[in-house]
């Protein structure tokens, strides 16, 4: 089964893997030096293959390939069996929204500081869908402390829009319990908690929601756990307002290579994970390309 079903996910506006612990290879690339490589396949054109791995993009030469091991996305299972408390790898949504066509484009963002709420002071790799929808992954990427959507702008009010960003979360839920519980809280704002898990929507006139309406899934006590003092959080957040502005959008040549840092874990919390490909766009043939980090910046 799809874990979204889209009927309405074409009012996005105009402007992406997991196995067995957090990310899926289903496809192998073979060399003619003996070396293979795992990922997954994001082009292949008759002179190249561009295989995403785990945090970067390699090129192959179709000369150097022997043989190339692919599977249809349909029929694969991209999330590990999900567990009271697990949420999905920032990989497993990345892989579900790169394989639809309404999603234009996926690029990462600085993280922002969240300065209130119980999201302060978490760590976390930020992404913009298309233009107004953002997706948050906080604490360890590959086992998250939380994992959210929000709109901005005309879309944070649009029920159709919150709608396809609820489904998709549910998408990830293990139990009727718990898809229950999802579509029982309004769209106005509330929590929910099951166990070791919670469930919670955020209106735009919340404190902490920063012009945005948020769904979000997460653990309290993995949180907790990935929680920084004020000193370590602020070398790894920009001020909301030098990224985003009035109508929610981001902020053009905001990102340079200095943001790189930003992307890093401090030591000693949950693994290093550093972007090294800022997302992706579909281009006219509708091939998803990488966005790279300009180096001149």
């Amino acid at each position: 089964m799809s874990k979204w079903v889209l009927p309405a996910v074409c009012l996005f506006s105009v402007a992406a893997h997991a196995a067995t612990e957090g990310f899926a290879e289903p496809d192998t690339v073979l060399l003619k030096d003996g070396s293979s490589h795992k990922g997954v396949i994001v082009r292949n054109t008759s002179k190249e293959v561009w295989l995403q791995n785990r945090y970067s993009i390699q090129q192959f030469p179709k000369s150097e390939i022997v043989r190339i091991r692919d599977q249809a996305d349909i029929g694969l299972e991209f999330t590990k069996a999900n567990t009271p408390g697990d949420l999905p790898a920032w990989r497993v949504m990345v892989n579900d929204l790169r394989n639809n066509d309404a999603i234009k484009s996926l690029e990462q963002i600085p993280a922002t500081h969240i300065d209130n709420g119980y999201l302060q002071n978490i760590p976390y790799l930020s992404f913009r869908i298309n233009e107004l929808v953002e997706m948050n992954i906080y604490g360890d990427p590959d086992d998250p402390a939380a994992v959210e959507f929000g709109v901005y702008g005309r879309l944070a009010s649009n029920d159709k829009t919150r709608r396809v960003l609820r489904s998709f979360l549910a998408g990830f839920l293990s139990s009727r319990k718990e898809v229950q519980a999802i579509y029982a809280i309004p769209f106005t704002g509330g929590q929910d908690c099951l166990e070791d898990f919670c469930i919670k929507i955020t209106p735009a006139s919340a404190p902490d929601a920063y012009g945005g309406w948020w769904i979000s899934l997460y653990n309290p006590k993995k949180l907790e756990g990935a929680r920084l003092d004020s000193a370590a959080y602020a070398k790894l957040t920009r001020p909301f307002g030098t990224i985003v502005d009035a109508s929610g959008r981001v902020k053009r040549d905001t990102w340079s290579i200095e943001d790189l840092n930003l992307t890093r874990r401090p030591s000693g919390v949950a693994n290093q994970a550093t972007a090294l490909v800022r997302g992706f766009f579909r281009d006219a043939q509708g091939q998803f390309r990488p966005l790279t980090y300009n180096q001149n910046k």
